[in-house]
């Protein structure tokens, strides 16, 4: 994968995709974001992403150099 900087979208270790990095459930939905703390991206539910505004961001300002394909296998990583 490449975007303008490599370790930009680096993720958190304790994300567990499918579950929320906070309250651990499987809402259906989850979003992808910052936390502002560590600057890694991890997957968060919408309550406990409005529930803990100040903690974490959306981030999706840097353009992505890459395809659909490579994206799904670094999200989706067992």
């Amino acid at each position: 994968m490449k975007c303008i900087d490599d370790n930009y979208y680096e993720l958190h270790e304790e994300d567990i995709p499918g579950s929320c990095f906070l309250c651990r459930r499987n809402p259906g939905r989850l979003l992808i974001v910052r936390q502002i703390a560590s600057m890694k991206m991890i997957h968060m539910c919408p309550s406990c992403m409005v529930n803990n505004l100040s903690e974490f961001l959306l981030d999706n300002t840097r353009p992505w150099v890459s395809n659909k394909d490579k994206l799904k296998k670094l999200w989706n990583k067992p």
